[in-house]
């Protein structure tokens, strides 16, 4: 690398050439090479044949020879005088030195010259890179020097070590010097020392005359600004210390400008916060001296400025901890005790001095534990310890192998006592009262008493069962559902009585997976084959696994309940949940999932599977001109019609209103779904008597085939339903097959998204509200509020069109907010105890916020909660029913009053009604509309004898006639409404209507 000419200085001393790199110095060249961002920085110092590298960083090399080389121009400089050379390959003295045209490829040199003692210069500070520095500054320059003068005070320092061995010989000679330079050592040593400790430090100084401070690069780093170091005046340096710092760091300041410093040498010492530009806190130390001139008059103050934000959070963690530990210590349920291997008590709690109902001066840090035992020992602690455990505490034997033991104080207290060595050769004892633990267990033997009499005497089945399935014991209750005689006795294991009881062979492997899956089955409902008699009964199973000793599953019990009238009344609701009352046919969700299963099986075996979307024409007209009930004669002759005109195994559903739909399977031409079409539409165009009156419609078809036209149900009724408004659009009382490009009702139905999403934003809602009113008296209980939509230039909106848009595109969740919030504001106005309700999607279900929701529009509106009723369907149940109910549960807690709309149409399951209390169970108008039907009459009176049992009010929904309202009454309904009743109204109506009905009142 470099090397010295012989003539350039005299060689250092030998002592500091002896010794090897330099551990101290190799940071300060680390430090270098990261601040200019140099890969070599070296502390190179001369001698007669080399120069040696006592600092070093980017080179292996200890040494080098002198010919060719950069600092021996440095050398010939003075001490503290740096030479840079930004582009070696333009300076004719160092273009061809082999260390520029070869390795390392050297392109930039700055070095500063350093000296020793003495003031020889002995070597050289530089940094080298590979690259030119056209940029390096005089900043740079003057960081170089100042790093320069830290290798030169650690080298001087190590020459001064040495030289102090040869003084102590010349102690009298050398005494004057070794005064004159007790000072300069002084900083020297105390800038070393900061140096060896950390490499995040800084130093600054004060002028006394001018009172303003000078920072170098470590302060500006340290403090996050000045990154220009530019001379601040003393109070701005002072103002970015914390402000409960400032007056702590400003008297120490003004007191060592008055020549009164408190430390060593003038100066002060401090440990104190900065606040730094972003808001960071940083913890610094600050030992500073004082320096003066050749008079004593003080001048200047040099200080060294430490990081130290790391040591004292480490501090403080260590406090921490230290509480932490005695804080867990005293809230230990027991007691602790650790004895050191002299036999001396080192850490206690508090709870071993409460168990143990030991004094302070018995038990304290260093009491010698044997005291402590002759204390207990007179107390006759030990007199109910085991022997072997008494003998060893009263000094009368050693100490038996044992880790605990027990024992009862005088006072009735049982106390465990567990001892453990520890690895120092002490012992640690804890205590532990146990006195409830032991009472505890006496309560659960005769708890257990207690559950085998609970057990034999329950009215449900009770059983316990190996993993096998063998019941070992069943109770009377479970016997006797199983067809014996309450005489047989309780089964035993020896007995051929298991609980493979199913009469699908399937359950019994279902029930075990799921056991030991989760542990625990809930519900499980089955149909299973008593043993007496041979009948089947349908049951409900809960059973959970039992831990052996080694925790593994030993086996599993279980509670059995008669569940046949429950299944048949699901099966009923099933029915009715998948077919519709008013033509028997399957409904919407029927036809989806045998839609979904026919695709299936074209998919896996081949084949085509067609969809046909029927819409009858003039229906409307029909009901509007004989009136409802004649629209629902025709419908079931339509219902009739249809099936007469496909094959076995096709099916026919009714969607809704005048919307039916057929599945056609297995269809390979065309040409044959096409002739089915036509014989439906011939079928339905012949003239339908209505008592007398000859009714005449037409239908319109729209087909789409699958897989091709869709391989989903959804896909495939989307497309064979655009096929229907094509059919429509083509004159009615036709047929279309789909076909690509079909989609200007799906861009009809994307405008009518957008302008929801502009009626939403410019407020283009609004709420009617419709009266509901108590069979009881007439009186109106409360409103029902309904979207209304007033589009520009459609005009008004039916909510059954855009509110099913507004579910598919999310829009329901601000849509249905903006409403609660609407109601809740409006019934806040009404007088008395008038409730309010509104209807809540099942997409408000599944978006996160419903209840926060609701607490807002009670909050903002001050409506009391009871005076709110929100309205869900069985769907909103379907989808996740835990996570519902216990949304549901919430919100009654609240004090809201939960409704179940349109019971009886969707997927009715009476286990919802056991799981959650509906405060309001609706009847759908389909079923007030039908209610000349019996088994519409039927459903009616089975919901009334529900929501009596269940305490829940009854409600009708879509009154128009008086002998619809009579019937209702009959049926036993609480609550009607219907537009026989009212009509819903705007909310200027609706308050003008109850100050109406309270002026009649009055």
């Amino acid at each position: 690398m470099q090397s010295f000419d012989h003539d350039a200085a005299p060689p250092p001393p030998r002592a500091i050439l002896e010794t090897g790199p330099q551990q101290h110095l190799d940071a300060l060249c680390r430090t270098a090479s990261e601040l200019f961002g140099t890969p070599l920085a070296l502390v190179p110092l001369i001698d007669e044949d080399r120069f040696w590298f006592r600092g070093r960083c980017g080179v292996e090399d200890d040494g080098a020879d002198r010919e060719s080389a950069f600092c021996s121009h440095t050398i010939r400089r003075a001490r503290g005088q740096a030479l840079v050379v930004p582009d070696l390959t333009r300076d004719a003295r160092f273009a061809h030195s082999p260390l520029v045209v070869g390795p390392p490829q050297a392109r930039f040199y700055a070095g500063v010259a350093i000296g020793s003692i003495s003031g020889r210069t002995i070597g050289t500070f530089c940094v080298i890179d590979r690259v030119p520095r056209p940029d390096f500054s005089e900043s740079q320059v003057r960081a170089l020097q100042e790093l320069a003068l830290l290798a030169e005070a650690h080298l001087q320092l190590h020459e001064r070590r040495d030289a102090a061995e040869a003084e102590a010989r010349e102690r009298v000679r050398a005494e004057a010097r070794l005064v004159e330079r007790e000072a300069a050592l002084r900083v020297t040593q105390a800038a070393h020392a900061m140096a060896e400790r950390t490499a995040c430090f800084g130093h600054w100084r004060v002028d006394v005359e001018s009172r303003t401070i000078t920072w170098s690069d470590g302060v500006a780093r340290i403090f996050g600004r000045n990154a220009a170091l530019s001379t601040l005046p003393l109070d701005t340096h002072i103002g970015f210390y914390h402000a409960d710092d400032r007056a702590r760091v400003y008297r120490a300041i003004e007191e060592a400008l008055a020549g009164r410093g408190t430390a060593e040498g003038g100066g002060y010492d401090h440990r104190s916060r900065v606040i730094r530009p972003d808001g960071e806190e940083r913890v610094v130390t600050v030992h500073a001296i004082a320096q003066h001139d050749d008079s004593g008059r003080l001048v200047a103050i040099y200080g060294v400025c430490l990081d130290v934000t790391d040591l004292a959070r480490s501090e403080r963690q260590q406090r921490e901890a230290g509480e932490v530990l005695r804080t867990t210590l005293e809230a230990m349920g027991q007691g602790l005790m650790m004895i050191d291997p002299d036999g001396r008590i080192r850490v206690h709690n508090q709870r071993a001095r409460t168990i143990l109902s030991l004094p302070d001066d018995v038990l304290h840090e260093g009491a010698r534990y044997a005291d402590l035992l002759r204390f207990q020992a007179k107390s006759g602690e030990f007199r109910n310890a085991p022997p072997e455990v008494r003998d060893w505490l009263l000094g009368n034997s050693p100490r038996p192998p044992i880790s605990r033991y027990e024992r009862t104080r005088p006072n009735g207290v049982v106390v465990e006592v567990r001892i453990a060595p520890t690895q120092s050769g002490g012992t640690v004892c804890t205590y532990t009262d146990v006195t409830e633990r032991r009472q505890g267990e006496a309560a659960l033997r005769a708890a257990e008493a207690d559950y085998q009499s609970l057990f034999q005497n329950a009215v449900i089945g009770v059983y316990r069962a190996r993993l096998d399935g063998v019941i070992v014991q069943a109770n009377r209750a479970l016997v006797r559902l199983h067809g014996y005689d309450h005489g047989r006795g309780l089964l035993v294991p020896e007995t051929t009585f298991g609980h493979d009881w199913y009469v699908d062979p399937e359950r019994h492997a279902a029930f075990l997976d799921l056991l030991h899956r989760d542990g625990r089955v809930e519900d499980f409902v089955s149909e299973v084959r008593r043993h007496a008699g041979g009948d089947s009964i349908w049951v409900s199973e809960t059973a959970w696994l039992v831990p052996g000793a080694d925790g593994a599953p030993a086996g599993y019990e279980g509670t059995v309940a008669d569940a046949t009238e429950r299944k048949r009344a699901e099966a009923l609701i099933e029915h009715i949940a998948r077919h519709d009352a008013l033509t028997g046919l399957p409904n919407r969700r029927l036809f989806h999932e045998t839609l979904g299963r026919a695709l299936a099986g074209a998919r896996r075996w081949g084949g085509r599977v067609a969809v046909l979307c029927c819409d009858l024409d003039r229906f409307k007209a029909v009901n509007d001109t004989f009136g409802h009930p004649a629209g629902d004669a025709l419908l079931r002759v339509v219902a009739e019609r249809l099936g007469a005109a496909l094959r076995e195994g096709d099916m026919v559903a009714r969607l809704g209103g005048d919307e039916f739909a057929i599945i056609l399977t297995d269809q390979d031409e065309t040409r044959r779904i096409a002739a089915v079409a036509r014989r439906i539409i011939q079928s339905l165009g012949r003239p339908v008597d209505l008592d007398g009156l000859s009714a005449a419609i037409g239908v319109s078809i729209g087909i789409a085939v699958g897989p091709e036209d869709g391989d989903s149900p959804e896909t495939l009724f989307k497309n064979a339903d655009i096929a229907l408004y094509r059919a429509k659009d083509s004159g009615r009382n036709a047929f279309r097959f789909y076909e690509r490009g079909m989609d200007a009702a799906v861009a009809t139905r994307n405008l009518l998204e957008l302008d929801l999403r502009d009626a939403l934003r410019t407020g283009g809602f609004a709420l009617h509200y419709q009266p509901i009113f108590a069979l009881a008296d007439g009186t109106p209980s409360g409103f029902e509020a309904l979207l209304r939509w007033n589009h520009p230039v459609r005009g008004p909106v039916s909510p059954a069109e855009f509110i099913p848009v507004a579910e598919e595109s999310g829009l329901i969740a601000p849509m249905g907010a903006w409403a609660l919030n609407e109601a809740c504001r409006e019934a806040a106005s009404w007088p008395g105890e008038m409730r309010v309700a509104v209807n809540v999607s099942a997409v408000q279900f599944r978006k996160q916020g419903l209840e926060q929701a609701v607490i807002r529009a009670l909050a903002a509106s001050g409506l009391p909660a009871r005076r709110l009723e929100l309205e869900i369907t069985e769907s909103v149940l379907m989808q996740d029913s835990e996570a519902v109910i216990g949304c549901l549960h919430r919100l009654r807690a609240l004090g809201v009053r939960i409704a179940l709309d349109d019971f009886g149409t969707g997927y009715s399951s009476l286990s919802y009604l056991c799981r959650f209390p509906f405060d309001k169970i609706k009847v759908d108008r389909s079923f007030v509309r039908d209610l000349d039907n019996p088994v519409a009459a039927a459903i009616v009176g089975a919901i009334v004898g529900i929501g009596e049992r269940l305490g829940s009010t009854i409600t009708a929904e879509g009154v128009e006639t008086e002998e619809q309202l009579g019937r209702l009454r009959e049926k036993g309904c609480t609550e009607v409404q219907g537009f026989l009743l009212s009509r819903p109204m705007a909310a200027e109506d609706a308050r003008s209507f109850m100050r109406g009905r309270t002026s009649v009142a009055a």
